[in-house]
């Protein structure tokens, strides 16, 4: 009997800097920002039937996948995904007892993550918030343990990457800060 699964088009050409996948918060250290993805969440995607390979071919791929996942090879990773249906693949497990996205973690490989993570459907977008003129918010700095607080300076509109800020603490100037590091304080 087939199993029904569901193709994103184009995943394989989601790639990020490191050469794959794209990754979400809570990914092991170097992951990228979260994106909208995952088998069934795409809107126009094709629907196709995957034929469950051989016993032998399913072992072959097993042992291709974990090989990929542990060398963070997220080309060859989705190579094997495409081949096998999801509710096989996802209950492969090493001789330890750890699964794919299990083993992906332990062993720091975000990219294999990412791509596991996003046909899994774990992955989902962040919503761009708009933020008005005199909005207090958040903002988080790399290296401290705390976010700083400031006031929006002017109206942003959900498609800018920068938000004009003016600090509550210090002397220092208002500035552009990057809106991935802005949170609205009373959300």
């Amino acid at each position: 009997a087939a199993t029904v699964s569901r193709e994103t088009p184009g995943s394989a050409a989601c790639v990020s800097r490191d050469g794959c996948g794209e990754a979400l918060e809570g990914a092991p250290a170097g992951a990228e920002p979260a994106v909208e993805g995952g088998q069934g969440e795409v809107a126009g995607e094709a629907e196709r039937l995957i034929e469950p390979p051989s016993p032998e071919e399913a072992e072959r791929l097993k042992a291709n996948a974990l090989r990929a996942v542990v060398r963070n090879d997220c080309a060859a990773l989705l190579e094997v995904l495409d081949r096998v249906p999801q509710d096989m693949w996802s209950r492969w497990e090493n001789r330890a007892g750890k699964d794919l996205l299990t083993l992906s973690q332990e062993r720091g490989s975000s990219s294999a993550y990412s791509v596991l993570a996003n046909a899994l459907g774990l992955i989902k977008e962040v919503k761009r918030d708009t933020f008005e003129e005199r909005e207090t918010v958040w903002v988080f700095i790399q290296g401290d343990v705390q976010p700083h607080r400031a006031t929006v300076l002017e109206d942003t509109s959900a498609e800018a990457d920068s938000i004009y800020v003016e600090w509550w603490d210090g002397d220092g100037d208002p500035e552009y800060v990057d809106r991935c590091c802005v949170r609205k304080m009373w959300s």
